[in-house]
């Protein structure tokens, strides 16, 4: 991992801006920071300085409600220290965003989160990357790492995950080398229910994620309706799917993979010559429309 250097810009006075933007339009309850990489700036300490004198200190309140500070694009965390996590600590910074985009970081992340719920500040949101160089495993174990943080720790981290589309792509049709379509479709059905975020306690998790990796998979891989409308058709429908699809042999299961990972069903699928069981499985796609 390259070594990241501290950026040394011109300082503009983040307490002239803001008072220039409340001379304007009065004072405001919360700030938000729109800045890309604050932990690597030369004058961090003139930031949290400034954050500090115009009354965004921790616990501040304003009009009788407490005051937030959003350092809204997120923190690096490889560049989060003690030193400066202590000065965040100071400011009512709510809530500390970071990122865990691969599980190599996973050590180094826990780390950091450890270190913030220390310094009293519990409440984090994290971006979890996925459809990228990763693996669909990996991604569900960094969302259960959190989860399991906050079980050990009494942190409150929500995960956000993040679907990587490069920046040349025009649509939204990009498929990651170790995703599929289906893939990327079930795990955007299990975040419509909740908005996108991710449960920060281990029961609904689990309701919503699995259990295990393998758990995730198959989920992913059920139809939209089983996996949005998991209550309504746990037991009609789901169930026989979920049966089928274990009861497939290696073969089976390829062929069933190789008509579902790139699109979405359609009724002339189950033409032609598939395996009983194959067959079977496929309809529910149709079934559950």
């Amino acid at each position: 991992m390259h070594r990241i250097e501290p950026t040394f810009v011109h300082y503009l006075p983040l307490k002239r801006q803001v008072q220039t933007i409340e001379s304007i339009y009065g004072s405001k309850q919360n700030l938000v920071l729109m800045d890309n990489n604050v932990l690597a700036s030369s004058r961090f300490d003139d930031i949290i300085r400034d954050i500090l004198d115009l009354g965004f200190e921790k616990g501040a309140k304003y009009r009788n409600r407490l005051r937030f500070v959003d350092f809204n694009q997120g923190l690096d965390m490889r560049l989060l220290t003690k030193r400066k996590a202590k000065l965040l600590a100071q400011t009512a910074i709510n809530p500390v965003r970071l990122a865990f985009d691969s599980l190599k970081l996973k050590e180094q992340y826990s780390k950091k989160v450890k270190l913030l719920c220390s310094l009293g500040l519990p409440e984090i949101a994290t971006y979890v990357l996925f459809n990228y160089t990763e693996t669909p495993k990996d991604f569900y174990e960094r969302l259960r790492t959190n989860v399991e943080l906050n079980a050990q720790i009494g942190s409150k981290i929500y995960s956000f995950p993040m679907r990587f589309i490069p920046l040349d792509c025009k649509e939204r049709s990009y498929v990651g080398k170790h995703w599929t379509w289906r893939l990327l479709r079930g795990v955007q059905c299990m975040l419509l229910a909740t908005r996108g975020l991710v449960s920060p306690h281990l029961e609904f998790f689990e309701a919503q994620f699995g259990r295990t990796a393998d758990e995730f998979l198959e989920i992913a891989l059920m139809p939209d309706n089983y996996i949005i409308h998991r209550n309504r058709f746990a037991k009609d429908g789901a169930k026989d799917w979920r049966r089928v699809y274990r009861s497939l042999c290696s073969d089976d299961r390829q062929s069933f993979l190789a008509i579902i990972s790139n699109r979405a069903m359609v009724p002339g699928d189950l033409d032609g010559h598939l395996p009983r069981r194959v067959k079977t499985l496929l309809s529910h796609y149709l079934d559950a429309r």
